[in-house]
């Protein structure tokens, strides 16, 4: 899996285009970042660990006050239930399906609730997108799928 997939850049903008059809979204598959650290506690809840980014001076003084050199992120219930459907092999489709299913929810509401997430999950490099194949055979390149 290309480290790439996970790498935090700029895109961009263009207004009112999107990077992707909400088609080929809706079929490709959230893959947690293999480089994150992360553990369930016994609640269900998780907890995800990134590196933090500490240069010059500031190093100095995380150093001296001994600060923690990961900061934790701690999903609730149904963002760990997330989580752990972005594992390669559900697309975001499967996963609003299961969302509607469990939480009760109707199309809409786990749809947007759904998709705003995963561009925060995404926009982090917590997670990345395996575009469906294109028409031909041809996989999509991982590194359109910046949500």
């Amino acid at each position: 899996m290309p480290l790439g997939l996970f790498r935090k850049r700029k895109v961009p903008e263009v207004p009112g285009a999107p990077l992707i059809t909400k088609e080929v979204l809706l079929k490709s598959k959230p893959v947690r970042n293999p480089e994150l650290e992360w553990q369930r506690y016994p609640s269900g809840e998780v907890a995800i660990f990134v590196k933090r980014e500490v240069k010059g001076i500031t190093k100095l003084v995380a150093r001296a006050a001994k600060v923690e050199p990961r900061k934790k992120i701690l999903l609730d219930k149904v963002g760990s239930f997330v989580w752990d459907l972005c594992d390669g092999e559900h697309t975001v489709e499967d996963i609003i399906r299961e969302l509607m299913r469990k939480y009760k929810l109707h199309r809409r509401e786990a749809e947007a609730s759904l998709l705003l997430y995963l561009q925060m999950l995404s926009k982090r490099a917590l997670i990345g997108f395996i575009l469906p194949a294109r028409k031909g055979g041809q996989p999509s390149a991982p590194e359109e799928a910046h949500g």
